[in-house]
């Protein structure tokens, strides 16, 4: 990862809009669990956008404006790492939500010779009918193949071929696969950390968001250090993507892949919070944007900050979805950030998108004291940390090809009890991981 020098100063104002999220002035319905895990209380009725709807809120007095930056505080959750009650969350889904064919889960893993993570190469499966699977691995060598939901038939025998990733020589390696973890070791190339990072912001920017877009556009110069002295040399482009709903000004508005700090945050300090007027927004155009944007296929991380405080529509679910698949086949990550407002069909197809793509959900806590309350995920182990800090580790962890855990120090409170590994064992006595 020692390729070309860039200051990272574009992440300071794309952070800042990250953190504003969770300022609205919405309500929300509280969905608890009990400490040592447990069942949630049933959801009230989702929020509206209120008085949001069809007024820039960008340029009033608001909760936000008043409070300083870098202070809203948000937890994670990995549904990859805790299968099995991602299952059982699937199985108490909100009624009308899309089914989620993911029972036969497989992570395919490609290391060197030395055991390092492949980054980027090229993974292609197939099944007696034909090619069922082609993507590339993430920076620390994973890719999620899902048998049903990709096609194949049941009881199918699978082969795998690996390719060596951009820039780097050897032979492809083909082989028979079994199970529901599929190690491979790729003979000839070195795992190589990526040296380029692209990341998109795919911002809802609707009535309700009037005070999050506000409040942080601006952020604290030790996110930029943090990053900047950690990753020195990686060439960062940034992407903007902002969203409202039919029959707003307008659907989306993209803004491209920039290493230009100046134009980047001309485009951000450009934008306000207008429109919406119901619940959902047209959340799978926002996504399916980032489709149109020019990322690097080389030794690239690429993620997606999705922020954004309701579902899309009804009728939208299989096509948000669709879009969230397209990122897992072009490598792209995808984190969600749930503002307050997110009320259950938002946190499941949220949830959604980030395990197809290995990625993590984020969302926000009260424990800041800024703005509206946030609705409770359901998710029964996690630690509150400032938003900052947990951005600033999503995107290292990228760049370094493993989960960088958050330091004690860091940990403003936990729920679930979580042990020093990690773990919390539930009242029915299964066991989850941060």
């Amino acid at each position: 990862m020692r390729h070309k020098l860039f200051g990272l100063g574009g992440l300071v104002v794309a952070l800042a809009l990250l953190s504003a999220c969770g300022a609205s002035s919405q309500g929300n319905n509280q969905d608890n669990y009990s400490e040592g895990g447990g069942s949630p209380t049933s959801p009230g009725t989702p929020p509206r956008d209120g008085a949001g709807g069809g007024v820039d809120s960008d340029s009033g007095s608001g909760g936000g404006s008043s409070q300083s930056p870098g202070q809203l505080t948000a937890g994670d959750w990995d549904d990859n790492r805790n299968f099995p009650f991602f299952q059982k969350y699937l199985a108490d889904a909100p009624q009308g939500m899309p089914a989620h064919p993911s029972t036969d889960r497989v992570i395919i893993t490609v290391r060197d010779a030395e055991g390092r993570p492949v980054p980027n190469a090229r993974v292609t499966v197939g099944d007696a009918a034909g090619k069922r699977l082609e993507a590339p691995t993430a920076s620390d060598g994973r890719l999620l193949f899902l048998p049903i939901h990709d096609g194949a038939q049941a009881n199918a025998t699978f082969s795998v071929t690996v390719a060596p990733p951009p820039g780097q020589s050897g032979e492809p390696l083909t082989t028979s696969v079994e199970g529901t973890a599929w190690n491979l070791t790729l003979p000839g190339v070195q795992g190589v950390l990526p040296s380029e990072l692209d990341v998109a912001f795919v911002v809802d920017a609707t009535g309700s968001m009037g005070d999050e877009i506000r409040y942080l556009k601006a952020e604290l110069q030790n996110i930029v250090d943090s990053v900047q002295g950690s990753f020195p040399n990686v060439s960062a482009r940034f992407a903007l993507v902002m969203y409202r709903d039919d029959g707003d000004a307008y659907v989306v508005r993209p803004f491209d892949f920039t290493s230009d700090v100046g134009l980047f945050r001309q485009q951000l300090d450009a934008q306000s919070a207008e429109g919406g007027g119901d619940y959902p927004e047209a959340m799978e155009r926002g996504l399916g944007a980032i489709h149109q944007l020019s990322w690097r296929t080389g030794n690239t991380a690429r993620l997606t900050f999705l922020v954004a405080d309701a579902p899309t529509h009804t009728p939208h679910y299989q096509a948000f979805l669709r879009e969230a698949n397209r990122a897992r086949l072009s490598g792209i990550k995808v984190y969600p950030v749930a503002a307050s407002g997110v009320a259950d069909e938002a946190e499941y197809l949220m949830r959604l998108a980030a395990q197809l793509t290995l990625g993590r959900y984020i969302f926000l806590t009260d424990d800041s004291g800024i703005g509206a309350p946030h609705a409770e995920p359901h998710i029964p182990c996690y630690q509150v940390q400032l938003l900052k800090n947990l951005l600033i580790r999503a995107i290292g962890s990228e760049l370094e090809g493993r989960r960088v855990p958050a330091s004690g120090t860091e940990v403003i409170r936990t729920v679930g009890s979580p042990r020093q590994d990690g773990s919390c064992t539930l009242q029915d006595g299964s066991v989850t991981y941060l």
